[in-house]
């Protein structure tokens, strides 16, 4: 089982309740609902309420179902989320991923430095973010 932590960018709840990572979406009809994600960097398998409909290609906004901040990664013209992960180390990153139903682009970032991709979709249309490629 994961022993990383995922916590909101904003209020710091924490979003992992045994295997799965906790969100509120909203789709592009304004429809709310509960997202479960893996926690599991790279797996792209969710469940979600059976009323909250996702379509290909739609933009799903996701909030902290705690205090509802909405978690679109500010200052980008990308539909981007971001949460903050907690190793167990101790060290913190922010995990950045597609609001892009459908789109499987994760990115793994230390200190405003990408530290790794997951996914299969190519994630070069990110690299302006950080401005560098992953240090592997």
């Amino acid at each position: 089982m994961q022993k990383n932590r995922f916590l909101c960018p904003q209020c710091r709840a924490e979003l992992k309740i045994k295997n799965s990572l906790i969100f509120v979406g909203q789709n592009e009809k304004k429809e709310r609902g509960i997202i479960l994600f893996s926690p599991e960097l790279g797996n792209y398998q969710l469940v979600h309420t059976q009323d909250f409909h996702i379509t290909e290609g739609e933009h799903i906004a996701f909030h902290c179902p705690v205090c509802q901040a909405d978690l679109s990664l500010k200052n980008t013209p990308k539909h981007l989320a971001e949460v903050i992960m907690v190793d167990d180390m101790g060290e913190e990153y922010e995990i950045v991923f597609s609001e892009i139903a459908g789109n499987r682009t994760t990115i793994q970032v230390k200190d405003n430095k990408v530290v790794d991709f997951y996914g299969d979709d190519d994630p070069s249309e990110y690299m302006n973010i950080w401005g560098s490629s992953p240090n592997y």
